[in-house]
């Protein structure tokens, strides 16, 4: 009676248990994709609303200013469809973004949750095949026994080892040659050979395309290209690959700073303020962790020296130079930070006409060349930035 209802309740998990997962796993799927369109339309009509409103109160105030010329119909309307136009191309591209990064972080937990789960249901069902032959064995073996006592105990059936079918040795070599191609592809990055470092990418992602390396060393190729191109085309690819890294990796201080790098470039080359306060927000947020970082504290303070440059705000030399002096305190032989700051020197002198600054500017110059003749001073296109390969 004992093995009939074991047997039973077996096979009632064995049937029950896949079922319940394959019903719970739908309903996470549909009520997934039912909040991420609730979302998308909150984060649309949010927009729509906001850019409304920044139309509306522009309109007040410049109102406010221009009045008289206002009052020229054709004026007024050429006036308002020009900041309609403005308004909207500066508030949708971050909502855009914002939509496809949760679209996009909402796909990949709807994709790892399902296969777990039937991940979970093949387990389950193995599991109970295996307690359903070692049980089929148990009981024949006890039959045996009550059937002779002499039957000896070497002469019971055993229950086969469950063999781990897992082989970790291949994964472990796929690491260990994305590994070695990573230094080929630092190496191709540093050089400037952007077809060799892209033929590496790809078998890098060939061979693992959610590699930690493989994401971060094409973030950075794309970074170094747009910088020199400017093409918007590249600007997208790096941050996508930096986004999904993040998505993976998340709070990495290497991507972090490579994709902060990434916004500071743009700012440097389109000067828009919500590209300078997305990469100052991202290295502040990484050096708050850790305040004394030399990367971290270089690329932040090269992005205050652009600003400086730009605006001639006189915090911002301030912010740049105290980033500048703490870094050369930590590593007076850091030939970046020696570069950046008689950059940021010089411009000041431009600026203020005082000789001193000149003189530190070249007293900089110098003691980079000193330190390192063949690095010092090599690139003269634009700021120096660190990244974290």
């Amino acid at each position: 009676m004992k093995e009939k209802t074991l047997k039973k309740f077996n096979f009632a998990i064995l049937i029950l248990f896949p079922i319940i997962l394959l019903i719970f796993s739908v309903t996470f799927n549909v009520y997934s994709v039912g909040t991420k369109n609730r979302i998308n339309k909150e984060l649309e009509n949010f927009t729509n609303s906001l850019s409304l409103r920044m139309e509306s109160k522009y309109m007040d105030m410049m109102t406010l200013y221009f009045k008289d010329e206002l009052n020229n119909y054709a004026i007024a309307n050429e006036f308002t469809n020009l900041v309609k136009e403005q308004v909207r191309l500066g508030v949708t591209p971050h909502f855009n973004s914002l939509k496809f990064s949760i679209d996009y972080t909402i796909r990949t937990n709807i994709r790892n949750t399902t296969y777990g789960l039937l991940f979970i249901s093949v387990l389950m069902f193995i599991l109970t095949l295996v307690l359903n032959f070692t049980n089929n064995n148990f009981v024949s073996s006890n039959s045996a026994v009550s059937a002779s006592d002499n039957t000896k105990t070497d002469d019971k059936p055993q229950a086969k080892p469950i063999n781990n079918v897992i082989d970790s040795s291949s994964s472990d070599n796929i690491k260990a040659e994305i590994e070695a191609m990573y230094k080929n592809l630092v190496k191709e990055i540093k050089s400037s050979r952007d077809e060799q470092a892209l033929e590496i990418l790809e078998k890098m992602f060939q061979l693992d395309d959610r590699n930690y390396l493989a994401l971060n060393g094409a973030g950075v190729l794309h970074t170094k290209i747009y910088s020199r191109d400017n093409e918007e085309e590249h600007f997208k690819k790096a941050d996508k690959y930096f986004e999904y890294a993040l998505s993976l990796y998340n709070h990495n201080e290497n991507v972090s700073n490579n994709k902060a790098i990434l916004y500071s470039i743009k700012y440097e080359l389109k000067k828009l303020e919500d590209d300078y306060e997305t990469a100052l927000i991202i290295f502040n947020d990484a050096l708050s962790s850790n305040h004394l970082d030399p990367e971290l504290l270089n690329n932040r303070a090269t992005l205050y020296s652009v600003k400086y440059k730009i605006s001639g705000d006189e915090n911002l030399f301030e912010r740049a130079l105290n980033d500048y002096d703490k870094l050369i305190k930590i590593d007076f032989n850091n030939i970046y930070a020696l570069n950046n700051r008689s950059a940021i020197y010089f411009n000041k002198y431009k600026n203020s006409g005082d000789k001193k600054y000149f003189d530190k500017s070249i007293e900089d110059c110098n003691t980079a060349f000193k330190i390192n003749s063949s690095e010092a001073l090599y690139d003269n296109r634009g700021s120096l930035y660190i990244y974290k390969f």
